[in-house]
């Protein structure tokens, strides 16, 4: 792997099938990293799967021109607004019905954007009908299932006490700016089935309050293997990270 302030020299060599053991030497490749546009972050990381919003790419080596650029989030052109040589503003499009997250920013001359692994997220958020199909959030007592594709953000301060809740797209819980902010979210199994639960990563950390409270009774119903009143985990992600604490105990 190259980073981005490595230099890599190396020769390109054919090799003749009669004499492969004499190779000849075409011509000589430089790869430089530092010529290479990259992401340092996203503000905000997530917006809402109806568009309309702002996203800000900030990097290095970007272009001013904003014509040069070519953004797609999740399939969906987000055309860019507003631009220096640090960062690219762009307005988000609607995003319809199930789709694997994914990110893409092209600069003309200057080629892809080295994306670091981050990504830009749609999101639907509990507090609006839409993410319900224009009906109710989900009361007590009722199952939650995220398909592969959703990625539900939990922006209210408490929820019902829910059955079941399937996570096999992404269920996320970020930090209010407020440090004493407090979250309390309950439920008797919530099972990551492949998908993402997350709050706060390393890099974002979950910086106000949150509660999350299994409910349950040694004679309730369990989910094979892993039991009940469980926050279970098979083929997926579970992120929790809060804030560095200095010294640390175990």
């Amino acid at each position: 792997m190259i980073n981005d302030q490595e230099t890599l020299t190396c020769d390109v060599k054919l090799f003749s099938e009669a004499y492969p053991e004499s190779p000849t030497i075409l011509n000589s490749v430089e790869y430089v990293g530092s010529l290479t546009p990259s992401l340092e972050e996203i503000t905000p990381r997530f917006g809402n799967v109806v568009g309309g919003e702002e996203v800000t790419f900030t990097g290095t080596d970007f272009s001013e021109d904003i014509s040069l650029y070519t953004i797609i989030i999740d399939g969906i052109n987000c055309p860019a607004t507003a631009a220096t040589t640090t960062s690219v503003t762009c307005t988000t499009g609607k995003r319809p019905g199930l789709v694997k997250t994914s990110l893409y920013i092209y600069i003309e001359g200057k080629g892809l954007v080295s994306l670091k692994e981050k990504v830009f997220i749609y999101a639907n958020y509990w507090s609006a009908d839409t993410t319900w199909g224009g009906e109710f959030a989900p009361m007590e007592g009722e199952s939650v299932w995220i398909p592969e594709g959703l990625n539900l953000y939990v922006d209210i301060d408490r929820t019902p006490e829910l059955n079941l809740v399937l996570v096999e797209g992404s269920l996320i819980f970020a930090p209010e700016a407020d440090p004493t902010h407090e979250r309390f979210f309950d439920a008797n199994f919530i099972f990551v089935h492949g998908g993402t639960m997350e709050v706060g990563t390393a890099e974002y950390p979950y910086t106000s309050k949150i509660t999350i409270t299994m409910h349950g009774h040694v004679k309730d119903p369990y989910i094979p293997i892993y039991g009940n009143k469980v926050l279970a985990v098979r083929w997926g992600t579970l992120d929790m990270h809060g804030p560095v604490r200095e010294p640390t105990w175990t």
